[in-house]
């Protein structure tokens, strides 16, 4: 017995020498201490921005993304497909319909003409090649022209933001286990729970989902939607990055489909 009290004895003493055994949590992932905002010089005195991923094999069957191409990857699975921002106050003062800003975005602004989209660094541009859909038109510039040139921000420093956000949710334990489901009918309430898991307690409508439907009617994971408050970009996945999405944009049913690639 005194032998093991000082065996136990010394342990700790070489403990306290070395200061090894005290209990430190682990350091947290870089990707999620990197510091991550946007400033917008002109109209910036919006609401929210919501971050649209995708799920590729369901994007790309819908009316969005049913012009994908040949050379599509097949992964990763989920992707990018915007950081967009809520309307601006003058809009909003103006009475501009909601959904006309959902469907002209800086056209509001600046007419039809379409803004020629930023030249990235090899990195950024190689990226975004993986993780926003090959559709037929530019996904990209259309990005660029519609929900950020007006605003004012660098383009380079506004997608490496938005492809961050999203390279943050891939490597969450609920992304993991979305990507696990491939191919099977899941429970949307099941989903939101797994997210929540590791977001935290969400407001309403923080996260919502967007389907597809199939040429045979089976509706089919196609987005997810998470809303953002614009100055706490920093925190997401955390709840604290969250807010409540003043509309309603939730279009799938309590059960659909996630689905692969060819089915």
């Amino acid at each position: 017995m005194r032998a093991v009290q000082f065996l136990f004895s010394g342990v700790m003493a070489a403990c306290v020498l070395m200061s090894g055994c005290a209990h430190h949590p682990p350091a947290p992932s870089p990707a999620t201490t990197t510091t991550l905002s946007l400033a917008a010089p002109q109209h910036g005195d919006f609401g929210h921005y919501t971050l649209a991923l995708t799920w590729q094999p369901g994007f790309c069957t819908g009316p969005e993304g049913s012009s994908c191409q040949a050379d599509q990857p097949k992964a990763p699975l989920i992707g990018l497909h915007g950081l967009w921002a809520s309307r601006p106050s003058d809009l909003i003062k103006a009475q501009v319909p909601v959904t006309t800003w959902w469907r002209k975005g800086c056209g509001l602004y600046e007419g039809d003409a379409a803004s020629p989209p930023p030249t990235f660094s090899k990195a950024l541009s190689h990226h975004l090649s993986e993780v926003v859909a090959h559709t037929h038109s530019d996904l990209v510039a259309h990005e660029y022209s519609k929900h950020v040139h007006c605003f004012g921000m660098d383009g380079e420093q506004f997608f490496s933001v938005a492809s961050q956000l999203r390279d943050r949710f891939e490597q969450l334990p609920s992304a993991r286990h979305l990507t696990a489901e491939s191919g099977m009918v899941i429970e949307k309430a099941d989903l939101t729970r797994q997210i929540e898991a590791d977001t935290g307690a969400l407001p309403e409508r923080g996260v919502q989902f967007q389907c597809n439907k199939t040429p045979q009617g089976q509706s089919v994971l196609a987005q997810i939607w998470f809303t953002l408050k614009p100055d706490s970009l920093s925190s997401f996945p955390k709840t604290d990055a969250f807010m409540s999405s003043p509309q309603v944009q939730d279009n799938c049913p309590a059960r659909f489909l996630v689905p692969q690639w060819g089915n």
